[in-house]
């Protein structure tokens, strides 16, 4: 096999042994090409955000740098801008020629929950390496607002993939000819070819900001303190307590203050065909220090359907700029969208048969969290 992991892999990969989890994986944890991981009741505060050299397991550093333990056995509250490391329920044995790679799930990239998965004796955040055996851990970054969390919730996922097939410039082009994987708000197929951004071999589709929609984005409230996010609770959240809706622009700009957290969305709709999943990347460093993304997966079937009868869908972007306030305007372009081949369809879609929160997302939609 070539490429990355669908459902069935997965599972197989489970049946298998090659993950494993004390507490068993859930059915419900198996997406269409990737892997809900879920927190353990191990956790402590660190004294700061860092990776293991190679040769150092992460319980070394826990060693080290560690404040205090904390247990999530029961609901805990992890204070903003504080650095917490958790040990996830799973752990890996995988096969030669066989990694991974993590994001953010969408939800906990929305309320600006920065997390990153760190493993033994390797200096990359994210990034499993091929034949990896070991236990995973997460590090937790609240980065506007305090959150509850306890074990068993899930704040991240998993891709798992042997070698790694991005798909090039003349294939994208040709799969956008076949079965159109860009479209307007209005349903049109947009040109591929003026989409395409980068060299032959990791071309990826350009997608850019939308500022002409009544409400184009959100910001969320510094100044205020409200109670903390519960990751349980599911469309129980106030939005007025968390975040301000920032109206269209009357000249098509807006002004983005330094280090404040924003939801925005594409103009661009996307799809994704079953045989593909497609990865968010930042657009270029040197068009403007921004992060565009903490969520930057989406799993085969979004913005497809069954049968490609659904238009695209629109990526939600969360945007914090770092080292100077910024003026973004309309149609400016913010990242990218690299495809990269499943190992085969999956079995499942993302919004056909399986529990999918923004499949028909329009807009900078809030998190599940938050009601209406």
């Amino acid at each position: 096999m070539h490429g990355t992991f669908p459902s069935q892999e997965l599972s197989r990969l489970v049946r298998e042994g090659a993950i494993t989890s004390n507490a068993g994986i859930a059915l419900e944890q198996v997406q269409p090409s990737s892997l809900d991981l879920t927190l353990s009741v191990e956790a402590y505060s660190m004294t700061g955000s860092l990776l293991p050299l190679g040769g150092e397991r992460v319980r070394d550093l826990i060693e080290r740098f560690a404040r205090y333990p904390i247990s999530l056995r029961e609901p805990t509250v992890l204070v903003r801008d504080n650095v917490y490391l958790v040990r996830l329920r799973e752990n890996l044995k995988l096969p030669a020629g066989v990694a991974a790679y993590a994001n953010n799930k969408s939800s906990t990239g929305r309320i600006d929950l920065q997390t990153r998965v760190i493993c033994d004796r390797n200096p990359r955040y994210d990034k499993v390496p091929e034949g990896y055996a070991g236990e995973l851990w997460l590090e937790i970054i609240p980065k506007s607002f305090d959150v509850k969390v306890r074990a068993g919730d899930s704040l991240n996922q998993a891709i798992f993939y042997a070698g790694r097939e991005i798909v090039a410039r003349q294939a994208l082009q040709r799969l956008h000819g076949i079965q159109p994987v860009l479209f307007t708000p209005q349903g049109e197929a947009i040109d591929a070819h003026s989409a395409l951004y980068g060299a032959a071999e990791d071309a990826a589709l350009l997608m850019t900001l939308d500022l002409d929609q009544d409400v184009v984005g959100y910001v969320a409230k510094k100044s205020l303190k409200p109670k903390p996010i519960d990751l349980a609770a599911i469309g129980q959240h106030d939005p007025d307590d968390y975040f301000e809706p920032i109206r269209r622009p009357k000249d098509g700009a807006l002004f983005l203050s330094q280090n404040a957290f924003y939801i925005f969305s594409t103009y661009e709709y996307v799809s994704v065909p079953p045989e593909y999943a497609v990865e968010m990347l930042p657009y270029d460093t040197s068009a403007g220090e921004f992060r565009a993304h903490y969520a930057g997966f989406f799993d085969p079937g979004f913005g497809f359907g069954a049968k490609g009868e659904i238009k695209g869908t629109p990526a939600v972007l969360e945007v914090r700029p770092y080292e100077d306030d910024l003026i973004v305007r309309h149609r400016q372009p913010v990242c990218k969208m690299a495809y990269e081949k499943l190992t085969a369809p999956p079995d499942k879609l993302y919004g056909v048969g399986v529990k999918s929160n923004y499949a028909l997302q329009r807009g900078p939609r809030l998190s599940k969290f938050f009601r209406g």
